[in-house]
């Protein structure tokens, strides 16, 4: 029994120091003030409770004061108690606002990345595409003269040059800022990119759409699209496979991307630790309150499901 009591009372004393060191770090909380002082009188109860059984006497203080004590010892504890409920919601709160500032913060800097990539793509397509043009009409101009063939040679070779620099820029002006998605909206946007992707890979891409003519919200629109191109570049560049299924769904306010692709498989938590775009897909998904569940084994392609809820956003008709 002696043994009991002693342990009890080196654990009311631990109870009571690490009481102490959660109510420095809660800026001296009430509710670790009230168990301090509860583990506090459970200790001098027990010590009361030792030396009585040593001694083998009354105590040296009377048994009021121990009543007393005990029911000081209870009532901070059911205290204690509904302040942890306080202190708990009070935790789910600040959890709560540090999410939604980090997906604030997410969006605003999706949406300044898109700014900046329209603003570069602009100043492409209307600052170096007319310089294009002209220099291509200039040589056209010199090609209508007669030359040796040495110098129509060279005229046809700088010709080719410029016409390939002129259709680079416009591929690079429209991966920046795609002009089809915000003319024509998201379906069109993603088989105007599947059909680009099909003429320089050699891998099959089957998709489907209920979409004709919505639109949603810009920033549902580009980070969707932006999505889907970086699903099925990882799938051309890491997965090695030759197949991709794709289905853009629209039903009760709800935007559903199905992907799969039958490439090698990989572990996604591992993906998502070292990169390879899965994490960027996560975020930005979750910026406009959408869910991502991505499912892949080694040797059975991928799977992604991601739903977004357009309920927040005013979508429209052209």
């Amino acid at each position: 029994m002696g043994f009991l009591l002693i342990l009890s009372i080196i654990l009311q004393i631990v109870a009571t120091v690490v009481a102490i060191r959660l109510a420095k770090i809660t800026k001296y909380n009430f509710t670790w003030i009230l168990f301090i002082i509860a583990f506090s009188a459970l200790s001098f109860i027990r010590y009361g409770e030792y030396m009585r059984y040593i001694r083998a006497k009354d105590p040296v203080l009377p048994e009021e004061f121990y009543l007393w004590l005990g029911i000081l010892t209870s009532i901070c504890f059911a205290v204690a108690i509904f302040y942890v409920r306080k202190l708990f919601n009070y935790i789910y709160r600040t959890e709560f606002q540090r999410r939604l500032t980090e997906k604030r913060i997410v969006s605003t800097v999706l949406r300044t990345e898109e700014k900046e990539r329209s603003r570069f793509s602009k100043e492409l397509h209307d600052g170096l595409g007319p310089l294009l043009s002209s220099a291509k009409m200039s040589l056209s101009a010199l090609s209508s003269r007669e030359r040796d063939a040495a110098d129509k040679e060279l005229l046809e070779h700088t010709n080719y040059v410029i016409e390939e620099a002129v259709r680079a820029l416009r591929e690079i002006s429209n991966n920046l800022s795609p002009h089809v998605l915000k003319e024509f909206g998201l379906a069109r946007g993603i088989a105007n990119f599947i059909n680009k992707s099909l003429a320089i890979n050699n891998i099959k891409i089957r998709f489907s759409t209920n979409l004709k003519n919505e639109r949603f919200d810009t920033d549902i629109e580009v980070i969707l699209y932006r999505v889907i191109c970086e699903l099925i570049n990882n799938s051309i560049r890491h997965s090695h496979g030759t197949e991709i299924n794709l289905s853009l769904l629209y039903n009760n306010n709800t935007l559903q991307l199905n992907y799969s692709d039958n490439g090698c498989g990989f572990n996604p938590q591992a993906m998502m630790d070292v990169g390879m775009g899965l994490s960027n897909i996560c975020s930005r998904v979750n910026s406009i309150k959408g869910t991502t569940d991505i499912t892949s084994s080694k040797g059975n392609g991928m799977r992604a499901c991601i739903t977004i809820d357009v309920t927040p956003y005013e979508h429209r008709k052209i």
